[in-house]
């Protein structure tokens, strides 16, 4: 079960991310995040021809989680690329090792300057859910 919500939030987006798992998580993350970006760029091509590979070291899972998408959105910016899927090699509470995939786009629907700790805390809900919100500077 992977799920995200929009929330109205002034001057900002917000989104509500709720998964099973912590990789779950990660990935739903980078879905919504794109989909903000580049509305249904992923839903449209699915035949990515582009990726990149990366590590990151965090203090602990939600640091680890705003920084893997910080992370995604500078290489989105740097190379004019939407990423919709990624492959986690190592995915612990403080350190991933992933690739990520994407396809180069002409424009971005939503210029995200960055992605905030801003009410992020990766917690389990009351299903037992992993779930966090996470703020996009926009």
């Amino acid at each position: 079960m992977k799920k995200y919500e929009i929330i109205p939030h002034t001057a900002d987006i917000k989104l509500r991310l709720e998964a099973s798992t912590i990789q779950e998580l990660f990935e739903i993350a980078l879905q919504a995040m794109s989909e903000i970006i580049s509305e249904n760029s992923c839903t449209k091509n699915k035949d990515y021809k582009l990726t990149e590979k990366f590590e990151i070291n965090s203090i602990d899972q939600t640091a680890l989680l705003i920084d893997f998408l910080s992370q995604i959105l500078t290489y989105s910016q740097i190379n004019n690329v939407v990423y919709c899927k990624v492959e986690f090699e190592k995915l612990t509470n403080q350190n991933l090792i992933a690739t990520i995939f994407g396809n180069k786009t002409d424009k971005f629907d939503e210029d995200v300057k960055a992605v905030t700790y801003h009410e992020a805390e990766i917690v389990k809900n009351k299903n037992n859910n992993f779930q966090t919100f996470i703020v996009f500077d926009i």
